[in-house]
């Protein structure tokens, strides 16, 4: 791992992002993925479309109606060079009353940073996520997590919580922390 010669860099603590598996991320949620998939007698699935695709249901649990919530389908956009390697840590944000779902589209990545901690996250046990394309993940209520971070431009499929109140608390971060692919 190579990072650039920077006073910021030097005095950053690095986290080496690690490739998203369902077992790593468990504590934070799921992973939505092909190989996370169930055979067809063991998930329930079945046929639609007149044969030509099998329907697998249930692959994560969405939790947005807590107080009057609603499911929201959204894209997130980010564009080349919104986001720069080693990706800089700044601060984590929570949803007490939902779960938030991020599917990366087209050859789209998302770096999904995530941590432990009751009042405040656990700056001790940070974890940087790849999610790939093809794969998304589901992050369950209360879990503490960076704002979204792209590799590259992307677009993103978000399913989260949408109602009167907004339900985001955040957090900055105390030490300095960037991630490394």
């Amino acid at each position: 791992m190579n990072l650039p010669d920077s006073p910021a860099s030097a005095a950053s603590k690095v986290i080496v992002a690690q490739t998203l598996t369902a077992a790593a991320f468990a504590p934070f949620g799921d992973v939505i993925a092909p190989e996370t998939v169930q055979s067809e007698a063991q998930s329930g699935s079945r046929p639609i479309n007149e044969g030509t695709a099998q329907r697998f249901d249930d692959l994560t649990q969405l939790d947005v109606n807590e107080q009057g919530g609603e499911a929201c389908v959204a894209i997130f956009r980010t564009q080349d060079g919104t986001h720069v390697a080693p990706y800089a840590l700044t601060m984590f944000e929570r949803h007490l009353l939902g779960s938030q779902s991020f599917v990366p589209m087209g050859q789209g990545r998302v770096l999904v940073v995530v941590t432990q901690g009751d009042d405040m996250p656990d700056e001790g046990a940070i974890q940087a996520f790849i999610v790939e394309p093809g794969q998304g993940v589901t992050l369950r209520r209360g879990v503490w997590h960076h704002p979204m971070i792209t590799i590259g431009g992307a677009d993103v499929f978000v399913i989260e919580r949408r109602a009167t109140e907004v339900d985001c608390e955040i957090q900055r971060i105390k030490d300095r922390f960037v991630v490394a692919l």
